[in-house]
Order: C-alpha cells, then structure tokens, then sequence
C-alpha cells in the first residue's frame, strides 16, 4: 500500500480524509464540517459534443455552493482550534457563504464586509447564518482596516494562506477517483484554489504516486486576466464571470510556476465564448455558475488543438437564481474607517 494510501482518513470523506496532508494540523475535536463535506460524490464522467473522457468536478453541488467551502472549513476549523472569538472576511459571495456557515457552526463571531454590487441571492444565503453583514464600495480596505486595528484574523482567500490547504483536497479526490489525468482546468481569479490544487499534485508526484503532472490550464475573462495576459495579447472587457474577483493576485509568481512545471498554459475566453459554453451544459442538464461555463469554454478552446484522455473540468460555484429578498435592516454601510468603528462598538 503506497503511503498516500496509508495517511488517508478511511473513515471519513471531504476534507478531513487528507488531514494528515495539511501544514498545520488540525486536531480531532476542532475538524468542523457540514453535511456535504462528509460525503463525496465521485467525479461525474460526462460525453459531450464528441468530448470523450471528459469529467466534472461538481463544487457547485456543495452544501455551501462553491469550492470556497473547502478552504472555509480549514480555516474556521484552525480559528477554533487557536481560540479565536471574532474573525473578518471581504467576499464577492462565495467565501462569505461558506464562511459564515462555519462560523455559525462554532459561535465565532464574523464580520463580512461585500460590494454593493455582490449578487443579492449570495447575500441571502449568508444571512441565514446571521453573520454581521457591511456594505462598502471599500470592502476590502475596510476588512483590512478591522483586521488590522482590532487584531482579528482575515479570512479572505486572497490573502490568507491557510486558505490553500483546504483546496488540496480537490486534487486528492481527483486523482482517488480517476488515477492519472491528462489535463486540469479551473478559473482563477486570487489563484488559491489553483495553487491548493498544484500543490497536491506536486506531492503526488513527489511521493511517485502519479508519473507526471497533469497539465494544469487557469481561465479568467473580462477584467480577471493577469494570468491569462502572460501567454496571449488580452484586449480588456467586462464580462459575465469574474466580476468582483481579484484583478492583480499577489500569488502570480507561484501560479506561473505551476503551469510551467506541469506544461499547462493561461487561458482567456470572451463572453460570448461563456455564453456557448453554458448552452451545451445546460443541454446536458449542468447548471453551474459563469466562472464554471468559463472553465469549459476554456477546455473547448484548448482540446480543439490537443488530444487528452483525461480531462477534468472544474465547476467552482452553483448558478443561483435572483432574488430581491434580502433583509436589508440586517446590513450595515459604511464607507470609512469611522463608520466601521462605530459598528464594531454596536456589536460588542
């Protein structure tokens, strides 16, 4: 039995099957989880459009609709562990989400600070575990503001490291379901969840469980292309995907790295390549969110110059449906460093 074999937490399923693979170890007693990460489906196997050995990693069937889940349960599970009462995040939605569930689980405190432009149906599903919501067309300076003056840890991905331990264990799951793959394509925007995924893979591939890497391939669209820029000439857009992502990640030097190791590339698709993307999905009944419909546009462009026998398509969110019925005496404004100061006094 090889010693990935070995490491691996038989009895459970989700992200605490890989304890044993994370940085920093997260006892027993403080491993939180929801329903959906105590059970994994295998990866879904589909034929479409004459695209054989195609197969859909389905993070939007999570319980909290995204792969944010993952990287979420870690990091709560790591603030328990260390104690901590209070915690901060800046969110276009996903995060928040999966954030506030798991701070709701524990009784940890959380601020979530959105843009004014973040999808209502996203803000919906986080009041529903009562977080401390404030909008801001400053989110994210504002969140850095609180993090940093009253000493509580920030959660966003784009900034935390612990973020990218939870996001192994969608290649662990991979590579359990499938054995060696050919190619793997996801978007990115903060890069998190790529890297979370590339360095899995290099363990593999380290620990000589896979021959070789798969080639690992990042979309992005729109206003999202610091990666995509590095392999092809970007003419910039606004796009149906992406929109509230990071535009500039700070961990560009070490996806670059990733793709480069593994022979993947960085993909840009167009909206109207999305929108054709999401018709064939839909036709094969597979809802998922714009950044997903990406992912496969992004698979369409590239196998159309290469063969693969394997190729997993990543389906990073759910595809929501509009709603108005936000609570909006639950949300808090604020626009400066005063006003925030003034909300963390009323909820002390």
């Amino acid at each position: 039995m090889s010693n990935f074999q070995n490491k691996i937490n038989k009895n459970k399923k989700g992200i605490w099957r890989y304890a044993d693979f994370y940085d920093e170890f997260v006892k027993q007693e403080n491993r939180l989880s929801l329903d959906s990460n105590e059970s994994r489906d295998s990866v879904g196997a589909k034929h479409l459009q004459n695209m054989k050995n195609l197969y859909f990693k389905r993070e939007d069937e999570n319980k909290c609709g995204s792969l944010k889940e993952r990287s979420l349960a870690y990091q709560v599970s790591l603030a328990k562990q260390s104690k901590k009462k209070e915690l901060v995040i800046s969110t276009s939605g996903n995060a928040g989400i999966a954030a506030a569930a798991y701070c709701q689980k524990t009784g940890i405190k959380l601020y979530i600070f959105v843009s004014p432009e973040t999808e209502k149906a996203k803000i919906v599903e986080m009041q529903k575990y009562n977080p401390i919501i404030i909008k801001s067309f400053r989110a994210m300076r504002l969140a850095n503001y609180l993090a940093a003056k009253y000493k509580i840890e920030n959660l966003r991905p784009s900034l935390n490291n612990s973020s990218i331990e939870g996001f192994k264990s969608i290649a662990f799951e991979i590579f359990e379901d499938l054995g060696e793959v050919d190619a793997v394509f996801t978007y990115v925007t903060s890069g998190s969840s790529f890297i979370g995924i590339g360095r899995a893979y290099k363990y593999l591939l380290e620990s000589s469980e896979i021959k070789k890497l798969p080639k690992l391939f990042t979309v992005q669209s729109g206003e999202i292309f610091s990666i995509a820029s590095e392999f092809e000439e970007i003419q910039k857009q606004r796009s149906i995907a992406g929109r509230l992502g990071v535009k500039n990640t700070r961990r560009k030097k070490e996806i670059l790295e990733l793709i480069k190791l593994s022979g993947g590339s960085g993909i840009y698709v167009s909206d109207e390549e999305i929108d054709k993307a999401k018709n064939i999905l839909e036709n094969n009944n597979i809802y998922t969110s714009f950044e997903g419909c990406a992912s496969f546009a992004g698979i369409k462009t590239v196998t159309e110059k290469n063969k693969f026998n394997k190729v997993v398509c990543i389906l990073s969110g759910k595809l929501r449906e509009k709603t108005d019925k936000i609570d909006e005496s639950r949300i808090y404004k604020a626009e400066n460093f005063e006003e925030v100061d003034e909300i963390v006094e009323l909820k002390k």
